[in-house]
């Protein structure tokens, strides 16, 4: 049965047979009302029908009066609760990402510890034990002792399966980093760079990051070195960069405008047999200039030789940009990396307030006048180079760092690095046989 949906407080919806016959109620007693009033006063006919008339409209526009008022109060009440529970729905979303920031930014600085406490050398030997120790490190040791037993239970149970103490013997990183490598375990990680202070995103940073057999995921830390060591690297920052490529297409196809800036190793660069063919495959996408960005450490470039500056003026000469990275030293050459293709500069937050803003130091330019914190973004893009601040976890760096006019960020308190979906991750791995190079490094 229809029935009518707009309820009131205290009226309940009514079908809307119940109004109809309401309405033949009214139209009957007008009637009956009518005819009384003919037979008692003596009116004619056309007058007591009339009077019936007028008497049924006052009692239907009564009833659609008060059927009205009842639905326009039910519709203000319901547009007040769903007011009020929109408004609970974005204190939750705001109070969730919050909690998720916050829980990010503790991990990154428990990883920073614990990099911390492996990289201290081993104290001497000690009768008694610290009397007091803080909660993070008590946690810490808490889980590294954790770790040590389930890694030596885990060794015990592969010792004693045939062949056990063999397999252990033979395997080693970089036997991790080659079955990654051979069985497309290389993942891309991207995190967001956003313009300041509107915060909204205008470039990505790819990270790369290596699974093994059992999914669990290798720290930069454990296979950066070993793989630069064994000459990898220069592979997985070419399946990194493959990757990158394909991410953006994609997006462009989207009409979304959006770069992303690839780690690129020194030995990337200076690798002779590989180099000539990385640089075929950028020639081939070199449509991509403005939105693929390079991306080589402070320290990398400073020392950079005559081969690897050879390798980085044939990437400039097909439009591709560079940026550098991992910056300590912020009196660097403005000049010098303009000639060299260098369009962005990323420092962490702390070290720009620490350094700019209150410790006096400059970039080096042709300008001899004293230059104002707040006027150096504006000399850098004199020489066609952005700064981007990184490493931002908190409000207050924000504030300081809009105090030296920068205009981008980086950093937790925007997001953290995320893999991209599983799809999309193998839709762009790179094909069997893309790198004739890695074949002959994976075979040795």
């Amino acid at each position: 049965m229809v029935r009518l949906e707009i309820r009131g407080k205290g009226l309940p919806s009514m079908p809307l047979v119940t109004h109809a016959l309401l309405y033949a109620g009214y139209a009957l007693v007008s009637l009956t009302i009518g005819l009384a009033l003919s037979q008692i006063g003596g009116a004619g006919a056309a007058e007591s029908f009339l009077g019936g008339i007028a008497l049924f409209s006052a009692f239907a526009i009564t009833h659609a009066g008060l059927t009205a008022a009842a639905a326009a109060g039910a519709i203000g009440r319901s547009e007040k609760r769903m007011r009020g529970e929109i408004e609970k729905l974005r204190d939750a979303d705001r109070s969730f990402n919050t909690d998720l920031d916050d829980m990010a930014a503790r991990i990154e600085g428990l990883e920073r510890s614990v990099q911390e406490i492996a990289e201290r050398p081993a104290p001497a030997p000690q009768l008694e034990a610290p009397r007091a120790a803080t909660p993070d490190l008590k946690l810490i040791d808490h889980l590294v002792d954790r770790l040590e037993r389930a890694v030596e239970s885990r060794l015990d149970d592969m010792s004693r399966m045939p062949g056990g103490s063999a397999t252990r013997a033979a395997r080693g990183p970089i036997d991790l980093i080659r079955e990654a490598l051979n069985e497309s375990r290389v993942e891309l990680h991207l995190q967001p760079i956003v313009a300041l202070p509107q915060r909204k995103t205008a470039f990505y940073e790819g990270y790369t990051r290596l699974k093994d057999a059992t999914g669990r995921m290798v720290l930069p830390q454990e296979f950066i070195p070993v793989a630069e060591e064994a000459g990898l690297m220069t592979m997985i920052d070419y399946a990194l960069l493959f990757r990158c490529v394909q991410i953006v297409r994609r997006l462009q196809k989207q009409d979304r405008r959006i770069g992303i800036f690839c780690n690129l190793s020194p030995r990337a660069l200076s690798d002779e047999q590989s180099f000539p063919q990385f640089l075929d495959f950028m020639r081939e996408n070199r449509d991509l200039a403005g939105a693929v960005i390079f991306e080589i450490p402070q320290r990398a470039f400073d020392a950079r030789t005559s081969v690897e500056a050879r390798a980085i003026a044939k990437l400039v000469d097909l439009g591709f940009r560079f940026s550098i990275d991992q910056v300590s030293a912020l009196d660097f050459d403005l000049a010098d990396i303009e000639r060299a293709g260098v369009r962005y500069v990323k420092a962490p937050a702390r070290e720009l307030i620490a350094q700019w803003a209150k410790g006096g130091v400059r970039p080096r330019s042709a300008i001899t006048r004293e230059i104002d914190a707040a006027d150096i973004t504006a000399v850098m893009q004199r020489y066609g180079v952005e700064l981007i601040a990184e490493r931002m976890e908190s409000e207050d760096e924000v504030l300081e760092i809009l105090d030296i006019n920068c205009g981008y960020g980086q950093g937790h308190l925007f997001g953290p690095a995320r893999a991209i979906k599983e799809s999309l991750m193998e839709e762009t791995a790179p094909p069997p046989g893309f790198f004739d190079q890695a074949g002959r490094v994976m075979r040795a």
